[in-house]
């Protein structure tokens, strides 16, 4: 039986276009302020705010904020393949008897977790911490720990994930879980499985990657992911993304980032061919768990993520007024640029501007969610 509360919708446009990434995670968060589920929808949904939430829930009420099938503003470059809910007046720093004061949201929140995870194929296990990279449902500070992605710590320490962890039990199986003192009612991955069919799979839907050379798989230093090496790129496999071919046109870039181990993490879609205004090809983009790499006609590759890439997406990606990048986020006074084929985006920690450069005069470029 499915918990009671009340659904409100109160959708905005604080979203962004997933761009074909499969969903894998589940991400809870705290407020960090006194707001209601209504309240703190309300400020999502200004877009100038750069901040959003699938769902917003406090006292028993749900406020649809963003379609799922869209990418809220909550964990950068972790934002194309997770869906985020924010308990609303909650804090990091609650203590035990905080979190189970609204342990009727916390049951909300776990069937809100259960249904989108059936309705998008992907775990149910909870990652607690210690952290373990895969899909399934966690929290902000998975982002942070596990993937090296922001600075936040919610849902903090004192989250009661054995309670969250019974009541996604009993949302999955339909038998209720016994709650235990101790973490052992969270889910632990299965790690018997052998990838090799999935890149194997990957590798005969592929047949540009050439000729095999890797003499089966070689398992990534995490001990988690797997890799095959190709006449013309790599096969990369993890439990938490699946197989994705890396071409020999992107491998350089992805290399000189560290592989897996570095800012890019695992690719989370494979490469897809881009055209421009006119219908002709003009470059290529892949996804990884830390931003994607553009390469525009036959140039070099960059590398575009976090505040830099969101407000880029906003305009309209390589075909809005900006156009393709032309360069990887340079240090510029308390902040960062990037450059792109018409113009450039500065990001600073109060604010993100663009600019195009018309007549040899850069102007500010207005965001169209503003």
């Amino acid at each position: 039986m499915p918990p009671q509360y009340t659904e409100l919708d109160r959708m905005g446009n604080s979203a962004s276009s997933r761009t074909g990434t499969r969903i894998t995670n589940f991400l809870l968060h705290t407020q960090e302020g006194d707001g209601t589920a209504e309240t703190l929808a309300d400020y999502l949904n200004d877009p100038s705010h750069e901040a959003s939430y699938h769902y917003t829930l406090r006292d028993g009420i749900v406020c649809d904020v963003v379609d799922t099938d869209l990418a809220s503003w909550s964990v950068l470059d972790a934002n194309p393949y997770t869906i985020n809910l924010c308990f609303a007046g909650s804090r990091a720093g609650w203590g035990p008897g905080d979190w189970a004061h609204i342990d009727a949201d916390i049951r909300i929140a776990a069937w809100l977790a259960v249904q989108d995870a059936k309705k998008y194929g992907f775990s149910t296990d909870v990652i607690a911490p210690p952290y373990q990279q895969r899909e399934g449902l966690s929290d902000h500070r998975y982002v942070t720990e596990c993937l090296g992605i922001g600075t936040h710590t919610d849902v903090g320490d004192n989250f009661p994930w054995t309670r969250f962890a019974g009541y996604v039990q009993e949302y999955t199986t339909g038998a209720a879980a016994v709650p235990t003192p101790n973490t052992s009612a969270v889910s632990t991955p299965n790690t018997s499985a052998v990838p090799t069919p999935a890149i194997d799979d990957v590798y005969a839907a592929n047949p540009w990657l050439g000729t095999r050379i890797t003499d089966g798989e070689t398992t990534t230093p995490d001990g988690a992911g797997r890799f095959t090496q190709f006449e013309h790129g790599y096969i990369y496999w993890h439990p938490a993304t699946g197989a994705h071919p890396i071409p020999e046109t992107l491998w350089a870039k992805y290399q000189e980032l560290g592989w897996e181990a570095g800012s890019l993490g695992y690719p989370v879609t494979d490469r897809t061919m881009l055209n421009g205004p006119d219908g002709q090809a003009s470059g290529e983009v892949q996804g990884f768990q830390g931003g994607a790499l553009y390469r525009y006609q036959s140039g070099d590759t960059y590398w575009v993520h976090g505040a830099i890439r969101d407000r880029w997406n906003r305009s309209g990606y390589e075909n809005g007024p900006l156009g393709w990048p032309m360069s990887d986020e340079i240090p510029w006074d308390t902040g960062t640029y990037q450059d792109f084929l018409h113009g450039r985006i500065y990001w600073t920690p109060g604010q993100t501007l663009a600019t195009v450069t018309a007549d040899g005069t850069d102007k500010p470029l207005h965001d169209p969610y503003y």
